[in-house]
């Protein structure tokens, strides 16, 4: 007798862990039980056992998730642009997240690292990788804005770098509260302003508008 075949799966591996991450962002680690993942995957405790031992397997892969797609898409906006605009669509980009009604529910990295930190060693791992990431590609672009003589020389990049790091993840915060977006046009021109070599250059600021 023939043994029969295994049973293909009725759901997307990926789809689930996509729910998830939604599940986790909107309540929280502690907040969200298997039950919810349960309910809101449509799926039975079985199939994603199948998947994930627990818990916390599940958020620990949903937040590396997160990161893995935020990383892409920082790395694909800074391939092809001059330093200028590239630093001026990582600023219009955080912008528009943050005012937009999505905006409200700021970035789950950060909500990752005010729930769990300090003393999840695990969790401070991926979120120290994803904000070492961005320190390190605006650090990259103010590196080669300065090469070109764009941006300014008197200050290092790595301190320039660390403080728009901390105005972009700040800017996440706010828009709990959804500012207006103009108000953060404003301080994100004020912010390039402050070191561009020749502040009255708009290419870079025309070059983001014509693309968005």
């Amino acid at each position: 007798m023939k043994t029969a075949a295994g049973r293909p799966r009725e759901f997307d591996p990926e789809v689930f862990l996509n729910t998830a991450l939604e599940c986790f962002w909107q309540n929280g680690y502690q907040a969200t039980s298997m039950a919810d993942l349960m309910k809101a995957s449509g799926l039975a405790s079985a199939s994603i056992y199948k998947l994930y031992p627990d818990k916390r397997a599940i958020y620990l892969a949903a937040l590396q998730r997160y990161i893995d797609e935020g990383i892409s898409r920082t790395v694909k906006t800074n391939a092809d642009r001059s330093p200028e605009a590239a630093l001026r669509e990582i600023l219009e980009f955080v912008a528009q997240l943050s005012s937009a009604p999505v905006g409200e529910r700021g970035c789950f990295t950060i909500a990752a690292a005010s729930e769990l930190l300090p003393g999840d060693e695990e969790v401070k791992a991926k979120v120290s990788s994803k904000f070492t990431h961005i320190r390190s590609e605006l650090e990259c672009i103010l590196i080669k804005g300065q090469v070109q003589r764009i941006f300014r020389q008197d200050e290092e990049a790595r301190v320039m770098a660390q403080s728009i790091f901390m105005m972009l993840e700040g800017m996440r915060i706010y828009g709990k509260l959804q500012p207006e977006i103009e108000d953060l046009r404003k301080s994100n021109d004020f912010i390039v302003r402050t070191i561009l070599i020749n502040t009255t250059s708009e290419a870079g600021n025309t070059a983001v508008k014509a693309s968005l």
